[in-house]
């Protein structure tokens, strides 16, 4: 699973739309996308605000093997 991957399906379990998130973690909303459509790889402080805002480690994001809670 690709971070993109993993921070669509916190997102979605969340009940958080991309505009949301993008709210609550100050990230733009086109970026979220784009991480999301796995077309752009975020740097490590795009990823801990997402996680933040999700209210997940930052380690959750970046293991390979581990899945999305």
């Amino acid at each position: 699973m690709t971070i993109g991957e993993k921070i669509k399906q916190y997102r979605e379990k969340k009940g958080f739309s991309q505009t949301k998130l993008s709210d609550i973690s100050g990230v733009p909303q086109s970026t979220i996308s784009t991480i999301e459509i796995k077309s752009k790889a975020p740097d490590i402080y795009i990823l801990n605000k997402l996680a933040n805002a999700l209210g997940i480690e930052l380690n959750d994001l970046l293991k390979e093997k581990q899945e999305a809670r």
